[in-house]
Formats: structure tokens, sequence, C-alpha cells
């Protein structure tokens, strides 16, 4: 959803819920099928992308330039790309990249001061960001990944939906440092942790207190962990037929949980 000065807000307004509603009933959906198997399908980045992309093409209408047509194209490529499963070409993956580059620096470079196209810059970074935590093992899930990606397409500015959120979006370069999809992935990552909480506490009651695989796993039966959603830490550390564990928690719903929280309570980080 990209907010532009020259439409009327209470079509902002509109747009920005209807687009929100999209995004969380989908991330619901998302949730449930990442909590039963750890895999999504990918339907659910087309339905958020194609969102994305329909209200990237209505928002550049409302005073039509070149530079906005690029900026749309480079969006949709960048959509096939996350979709696109098989591998490429070295030199097809360097001309398509060379092309979504060519799509947003042209805009970006010529057309700065338009505020679709300052507004919309954060797409290919936020895509390239996402990319790169994925193959290092940051993001340690390609659904992950590609979620991410698709909100900061539907969402390249924080959602004002009505008196929400709560924290103000302060205008300063902190809200484009840090733009909303980036902020979903903080507080989802902050979530992810306080969910461990539990798993903290029983091994405290087990008096399974080794450091400092107790912060971020469990012993299991070894057979029982070729079944789990669980990646093992050291089977080297085998004891009385038990290794230590990671749970695969299914980051789809901290995402979700994100989500609703910066869009309706803010982000945090504009606190301090």
């Amino acid at each position: 959803m990209i907010y532009l000065p020259q439409r009327d807000s209470y079509v902002n307004e509109m747009i920005a819920a209807i687009s929100f509603a999209v995004l969380i009933i989908t991330l619901a959906s998302a949730s449930l099928q990442d909590i039963r198997s750890r895999e999504v399908s990918d339907v659910h980045w087309f339905i958020i992308g194609a969102a994305a992309v329909i209200s990237m093409i209505a928002a550049a209408s409302a005073f039509f330039t070149v530079g906005r047509a690029m900026i749309c194209a480079g969006t949709a490529l960048l959509l096939s790309d996350i979709l696109y499963e098989k591998e490429r070409p070295a030199t097809v993956s360097a001309l398509f990249y060379a092309s979504v580059t060519i799509m947003f620096a042209v805009p970006a470079l010529t057309s700065f001061d338009d505020p679709f196209v300052r507004n919309t810059i954060t797409v290919p970074i936020c895509f390239a960001l996402f990319a790169l935590l994925y193959f290092t093992g940051v993001v340690k899930g390609g659904a992950d990944a590609k979620c991410l990606m698709v909100i900061a397409m539907l969402f390249p500015v924080y959602p004002e939906l009505l008196s929400f959120p709560m924290i103000p979006i302060p205008s300063t370069i902190l809200a484009d440092a840090m733009p909303f999809a980036i902020a979903v992935l903080f507080h989802a990552a902050v979530f992810s942790v306080l969910a461990m909480i539990p798993i903290i506490v029983r091994n405290v009651i087990r008096r399974d207190t080794k450091m400092p695989n107790m912060f971020s796993g469990y012993r299991i039966h070894s057979e029982k962990a070729t079944k789990a959603h669980v990646w093992v830490m050291n089977r080297s550390e085998e004891k009385d037929g038990k290794i230590w564990v990671t749970p695969k928690i299914p980051f789809i719903v901290p995402i979700t949980a994100a989500a609703l929280f910066v869009a309706f309570v803010g982000n945090v980080f504009f606190l301090l």
C-alpha cells in the first residue's frame, strides 16, 4: 500500500484496510499450514504479492509516469522470482537481476522527488536483505524469506489504519531505515525468543541445564528426534539415549503476530 498526497485520505485508508485484511487472512492460512507440516504453499505469497502489484499499479495510475511504470514492472519481476522454483543459468540470472536493478535505479535517480518512488525504493532493498539473511542462515526457512519479501511489496511504508498504530510513526530517517517488513522481522524474532521461555523453565525443572543448550533446545530420545519437527544440535552429545534438539518454530506464526503488533501497537524501536 503506497500513500500519495494527491489521493483522498479516505481512499488511502480504505485501500490500506483491504490490503491489510488480505495480508492477515493469507498469513493466518500460511501459519496453520506451517504449524501442521512446517511447509507453506507458494499460493500464499502469490496472493499477497499479486495484491501488492495491483495496489502499486492503482497508486501509480493516480499520476502516471514512465518511472512509476518501471517500478511496477520491477516489483512484478521480483514476485515472479519469488515464485519461480527452478534453477536458472548464471547468465540468465545476471540479466534478470540487472533488469530489475535498472527498473528501480532509473526512477530513483531521475524522479526521487516523486513520493511514489521514495515510498517504493524499500521494495528491492528489503528483497535483497531478506535474500541475504536466508542464504546466510539467519532466516532459516525459504517460506519465511518469501513471506517477508511480499510483505515489503504490499506495505513498503507503514500501514495507517484509522487511529493506529498507537506508537506514532516518526517523520525521520528512522522510519525509512526500518520499514514495515524489517520491523515485522525484528518483532517476530523477539516473539520467537519469548516462545522459548517455557522450554527454558522445563529444562530447569528437569535439571537439564547444559550451557548454552538449555536456552535454545531440550533433550528427547534420539529415535523420537527423527519424527519430530526439530534440528539435532550435536548427535555426539547423546547421553542415556537422549540428544539435544532445537525445535523448528513455525516462524510464519510469529511473523503474523508481529505484523498485527506493528500495525496496531507500533514499532517499539520508535520509542527508543
